[in-house]
């Protein structure tokens, strides 16, 4: 697995919570093994930010925020998806 991992298009609602409780939800705008970008309106999602995504109802990562550019942000798992997963999960979006 390589950190090039192709990036889908992805469209749908995730739930984000902060390591300090905050939650929103976001909407998600592609997806790799390796990370997302998300947006959202919630000013506590900075750059550094360890976050947990609930991708679906039975898959929740832990990530940390690399980017932010009005209201979009790269997020990068810290544990890379096993690729079947990441297909299976894009696939859903």
């Amino acid at each position: 697995m390589t950190r090039r991992a192709s990036r889908r298009p992805a469209r749908g609602t995730v739930a984000v919570r902060s390591s300090h409780g905050d939650r929103t939800r976001a909407e998600l705008h592609d997806f790799s093994a390796f990370g997302c970008n998300i947006v959202s309106d919630a000013t506590w999602l900075r750059i550094g930010s360890f976050i947990t995504l609930t991708l679906s109802e039975d898959s929740t990562t832990q990530a940390i925020v690399r980017w932010v550019r009005s209201g979009s942000c790269g997020v990068e798992f810290l544990r890379p998806l096993p690729y079947a997963d990441a297909e299976l999960l894009a696939a859903q979006f």
